[in-house]
């Protein structure tokens, strides 16, 4: 996968020189080999803001400056009908930032003036390598693993995310992607039931991450087969009972859930999430 990636970055590489892309498929590409999120702009050649975006803030140097840390596509709103109505476009200039599989972080309808842009930009101005291989196989092959893979991927990442309101948003595509879990699973499937559950846990644990931990008790209140969680997910159900009882301050539960996760085959894991988040909220 990783020559892979390679051959694609380097079969691309002369790409970085246009301003705009006009392909979706292309940008999703460029976007995977290079790690960077996709910016759209969505316009028309009859639009006065979009021409007046194109002067004063798109030509601007600095702007093409942070720009160049993003995929740069532009849809043109008369001819690409499909994109513009999967995106629920209604009007122009519409600017999206979204991940290289088309999940949208941000949205902007209207005009915005160079310093107004140039905020979004630095503040989604992320660096997508920590998921890279997870999102290459999930845009070559979507299905229950691979987004399942990449919905964990996207919790992981947002423990890095220093933003809060940057974090809430990748927390929202972690949950996306567990959603998608869910659409392509298939309840014929034999581990159906463990998929499902790992779903169920891994989207309190998106609860946990967004500080909701009233929402996390009620999950964790609800009767549980604790020896069915011990065959395939007993980790993340110790981990988020240990979150619970620390953020709650009970000795007792803190010390009965740290011994089961230290039982554990990985709980480094755990320990290095735990302190992420604790450094998270700090």
């Amino acid at each position: 996968m990783k020559k892979l990636l390679l051959l694609l970055f380097l079969s691309t590489s002369n790409l970085f020189a246009t301003n705009w892309y006009t392909d979706l498929e292309t940008a999703q590409k460029v976007a995977i080999a290079s790690n960077k999120l996709i910016i759209v702009d969505f316009w028309a050649d009859w639009c006065g803001p979009c021409k007046k975006m194109d002067r004063d803030v798109w030509g601007e140097e600095e702007v093409k400056t942070v720009l160049a840390d993003y995929v740069p596509l532009r849809v043109d709103f008369d001819t690409q009908r499909q994109l513009v109505n999967q995106y629920g476009v209604r009007g122009i200039p519409y600017v999206v930032i979204m991940d290289a599989n088309g999940k949208v972080l941000h949205n902007n309808l209207g005009y915005t003036d160079k310093n107004q842009t140039l905020r979004v930009l630095e503040k989604y101005r992320l660096n997508t390598s920590f998921m890279q291989l997870e999102t290459a196989y999930f845009n070559r092959q979507p299905s229950y693993s691979t987004a399942l893979r990449l919905a964990q991927k996207y919790l992981d990442f947002s423990l890095y995310v220093e933003d809060p309101g940057v974090r809430k948003t990748v927390l929202s595509l972690a949950k996306e992607y567990l959603s998608e879990t869910e659409d392509l699973l298939d309840s014929k499937q034999s581990n159906y039931n463990m998929v499902e559950q790992k779903i169920e846990l891994l989207e309190a644990n998106v609860d946990l991450y967004d500080g909701n931990y009233r929402k996390l008790a009620r999950f964790l209140e609800k009767k549980i087969d604790e020896e069915d969680l011990r065959k395939y997910n007993w980790g993340i159900y110790c981990f988020l009972n240990y979150c619970k009882f620390k953020e709650e301050d009970d000795e007792e539960n803190i010390q009965k859930w740290e011994d089961e996760l230290n039982q554990l085959k990985n709980p480094e894991v755990y320990w290095t999430r735990y302190s992420k988040l604790v450094a998270s909220k700090e």
